[in-house]
């Protein structure tokens, strides 16, 4: 069992051969939610490979972790735990697809905006949030400077929008794009990426790059009057798409957005479509589309600043967010043990404590 707050599976090989020592039959996650949420996430291996010696990482709910904590630290119990897990491993690899569209540029069409969300979701729930609300803003981006290009206000650079697939497993989509277009990327000015929740958009992070900050100052005053205050110095510096442009040295930012429930919905059974607030994602769309038609009609490209910090780092680590909750205790994380030859569970024992 797993502590809130432990942020992604750090150490993992470590803790896996700890665990095997101990016989452990399964790894118990804290969802890290309140009100009995539960939480899905992971990743694949580096090498897309499903290890056969793997052991199973199972999320319960925060409520489920206290209660096994109070029983072996306040009550001297040593509580006996019953898993049933049952999967289905498909042979890949599996193709998946990004979905592209652009606007072609009437001056630079070789020069990239991208504006980008993603497809896929956690099947908790219908993946509402995460990310059907980023999603939708960039496909209303797309309909709006479509129709201004139709009719003749068509951008001076190609704006380009990318629903990447993969995200959630390791933002495999974008990292694809940027190899599969390595030899652009140089081309590509900026991207602009929706993706946590149906929060109203307040800036972007600009993650220190202060020649970008200066350069767009002035672009935003048509937005104002919806409350967008432009870049602010910091902002979100991974778990998202725009992660795999600012890695390959082209500016990348994360929408900063207002929580809006976002920290119970996101990856949890209530990501679903009553969540979605229709008023901030059309101002989500107002705030895409100004920005990347602002950018696409710059002089000159951005300057590739290399980001000099991450700020707050979004919703925890990967934007997952699993930070712990005021006055709750730090659980020490038994596993759970094989059952013994008689067909009964094993106890849970007590291992290491992660802060």
């Amino acid at each position: 069992m797993r502590p809130m707050g432990g942020g992604g599976f750090g150490g993992a090989n470590v803790l896996n051969d700890f665990l095997k020592e101990e016989g452990a039959a399964a790894l118990l996650i804290d969802s890290g939610k309140p009100q009995g949420l539960l939480n899905m996430t992971g990743s694949w291996a580096r090498d897309g490979s499903i290890p056969e010696d793997g052991l199973a990482r199972l999320f319960i709910t925060h409520d489920h972790l206290t209660l096994l904590y109070r029983l072996i630290k306040e009550q001297n119990i040593t509580p006996i735990v019953e898993v049933e897990v049952k999967n289905t491993f498909v042979k890949g690899p599996i193709t998946c697809y990004n979905t592209v569209g652009d606007i072609v540029g009437s001056e630079k069409p070789d020069e990239i905006v991208l504006l980008g969300a993603h497809l896929d979701s956690w099947d908790l729930g219908t993946g509402s949030t995460d990310n059907g609300t980023g999603t939708s803003v960039v496909l209303e981006c797309a309909r709006a400077l479509g129709k201004l290009a139709q009719e003749g206000f068509r951008p001076k650079r190609t704006i380009r929008c990318v629903l990447f697939t993969g995200e959630e497993e390791g933002l495999h989509g974008s990292k694809q794009y940027c190899i599969r277009h390595k030899d652009e990327l140089t081309k590509h000015d900026a991207t602009l990426v929706h993706d946590t929740g149906t929060g109203k958009v307040n800036s972007f992070g600009a993650l220190g790059r202060v020649k970008v900050q200066q350069i767009m100052a002035d672009q935003f005053d048509s937005l104002k009057e919806i409350g967008f205050i432009g870049l602010t110095p910091r902002g979100m510096a991974g778990g998202t798409d725009h992660a795999s442009f600012n890695a390959v040295g082209v500016p990348g930012f994360a929408c900063e957005q207002d929580p809006d429930e976002y920290r119970w919905t996101h990856h949890t059974q209530t990501d679903t479509f009553d969540k979605v607030k229709g008023p901030n994602l059309v101002e989500g769309a107002q705030v895409m589309a100004v920005t990347a038609l602002r950018i696409a009609n710059l002089p000159e490209m951005l300057p590739k600043e290399l980001p000099a910090g991450g700020g707050r780092g979004g919703f925890g680590g990967g934007r997952g967010g699993r930070g712990g909750r005021g006055g709750e205790p730090p659980a020490p994380p038994p596993a759970v043990k094989p059952p013994d030859k008689k067909g009964g569970s094993g106890e849970t024992k007590p291992g290491e404590k992660k802060g």
